[in-house]
């Protein structure tokens, strides 16, 4: 994806799902794709800064996968590729969504730091409570973990 176009396609998901964070890679294009974004007035966008390479930013996130902290709807149109990606890691054709998957799941952990610790919490009991309001709690998707095992794609050692 050109740069143009990966900054089209940011704002447009920004716009479909109303979210309050962005979180961008602030590496290579990420960098210039901040600074944009935020002159473009697009101030939900959030640094990420990696501390390590993407093999071990993702070690460190399989506890908190393995132990059904993570979870996905069962019937999204994009799971059995995001699971062939996750599960095909690293040795796989692509890795960003893994990538990006590692990347939330410590931005989530972390959550910024100081006034506004635990901030990717508070958010997400927020919208659990207003869509409970608004009647339009659904299902608790289920644990990524049961997921993969269910499709085969995760197998006891």
């Amino acid at each position: 994806m050109e740069y143009p176009e990966l900054k089209r396609a940011v704002c447009e998901q920004c716009a479909a799902f109303a979210a309050d964070v962005v979180l961008i890679e602030d590496k290579a294009s990420g960098t210039q794709l901040i600074q944009e974004l935020v002159a473009d007035g697009l101030h939900a966008v959030t640094r990420y800064q990696p501390q390590s390479d993407k093999i071990m930013r993702m070690h460190a996130q399989t506890a908190m996968i393995e132990n059904g902290f993570v979870h996905l709807p069962k019937g999204a149109a994009w799971l059995a590729e995001y699971l062939h990606e996750l599960t095909a890691f690293p040795k796989g054709k692509h890795d960003d969504q893994v990538d990006s998957t590692a990347q939330m799941l410590d931005w989530f952990k972390r959550a910024g730091g100081g006034p506004t610790s635990n901030a990717g919490i508070w958010h997400w009991y927020k919208q659990q409570y207003e869509a409970q309001q608004a009647g339009l709690q659904t299902a608790r998707p289920e644990p990524l973990s049961v997921t993969a095992k269910r499709s085969g794609l995760l197998r006891p050692l």
